[in-house]
């Protein structure tokens, strides 16, 4: 099913709740994603994957054209912000992430000048969607992954820098780490 867009000057501005004040929610909710990401460099992991990860829930629930337009818009905006970001010299990803990252902006640029034609199917706003939610695990994984490796170092130098147990290192730090995460 196709559900119809309309144009950008003819939506809604997308506003925050009304119902808890702006000043409660943490910046990441409060911002846009582009200004999220613009303002981190695309180097914060936790703040970019919600920016990610709430431009996919905006997809998802886009069930009038208004709400589509909308939420087309917003993502059209973090992935251009997201690409603007690659293109900086001063970014930590590594170049064949960067090429990776910059290919999917090109796609969801186009996917989303598609739509300004007048529709768009259900099916593209759940790979839009689908695409926000694998790179921002991707994110907060190599987050995850460097969290238990730092721990595992330490653990390797609190127990005297010994030859031949770094599995049980990584296997330790790895418990660790999972529990903190799910606390």
């Amino acid at each position: 099913m196709a559900t119809k867009r309309k144009t950008a000057a003819s939506a809604p501005p997308a506003q925050v709740s009304q119902a808890t004040p702006a000043t409660e929610l943490p910046s990441a909710a409060t911002d846009s994603g582009a200004e999220v990401i613009l303002r981190t460099n695309f180097a914060v992991a936790e703040q970019d994957s919600v920016a990610l990860l709430h431009a996919a829930s905006l997809l998802l629930d886009a069930d009038t054209p208004e709400k589509v337009n909308v939420a087309l818009d917003h993502n059209l905006k973090l992935w251009i912000a997201i690409k603007a970001v690659l293109l900086n010299g001063d970014s930590p990803i590594e170049p064949e992430a960067k090429a990776n990252l910059r290919n999917l902006a090109q796609y969801v640029v186009g996917t989303t000048m598609e739509a300004t034609g007048g529709s768009i199917e259900e099916r593209r706003l759940v790979s839009l969607a689908r695409l926000n939610m694998g790179i921002a695990e991707g994110l907060l994984g190599g987050q995850q992954s460097k969290l238990i490796q730092d721990r595992a170092y330490q653990i390797w130098e609190e127990e005297g820098r010994p030859h031949g147990r770094e599995q049980d290192h990584w296997l330790r730090a790895e418990a660790e780490v999972t529990g903190q995460l799910k606390a």
